[in-house]
């Protein structure tokens, strides 16, 4: 697996947590430690996958989610909701939004990992089928 994957979180030690799971499976990573940064990030970066909380201060991930999706140059990166908000409705309307998944705080590697490497590769299968529609 290889990809720049943006982690979002207000936590440090979330950051650095989910940080080291995705480099160990072979990823770069970009820290953001609120939601107007990643957005900041995200608008400056070529970002393959974001891993984005939901409750952070002023700007949170439902917003950043929002806006992610809402731009021609970042609605097909992925994202990953990684959150502790054990709640339907949250986790409803992240995937209404446009959210790829939904993980529960405290996350299982294994699981993360599966879903990065899912994630990862339909982008890039994305990626291919405009490349081909280009060259037609």
């Amino acid at each position: 697996m290889n990809g720049l994957v943006l982690i979002v979180d207000d936590s440090a030690v979330n950051r650095f947590m989910l940080a080291q799971v995705v480099r160990a499976r072979g990823c770069q990573v970009v820290e953001a430690s609120g939601g107007q940064q990643a957005i900041d990030i995200g608008e400056a970066q070529e970002i393959d996958l974001v891993l984005l909380d939901i409750r952070m201060p002023e700007v949170d991930g439902f917003a950043v989610l929002e806006y992610f999706k809402s731009k021609e140059k970042l609605n097909h990166i992925p994202i990953i909701m990684v959150s502790s908000l054990d709640d339907l409705e949250a986790t409803v309307r992240c995937i209404e939004l446009g959210a790829e998944d939904y993980l529960m705080k405290p996350f299982e590697p294994t699981l993360l990992t599966a879903r990065l490497r899912a994630c990862l590769e339909k982008k890039q299968f994305l990626q291919e089928l405009i490349q081909l529609k280009r060259d037609l």
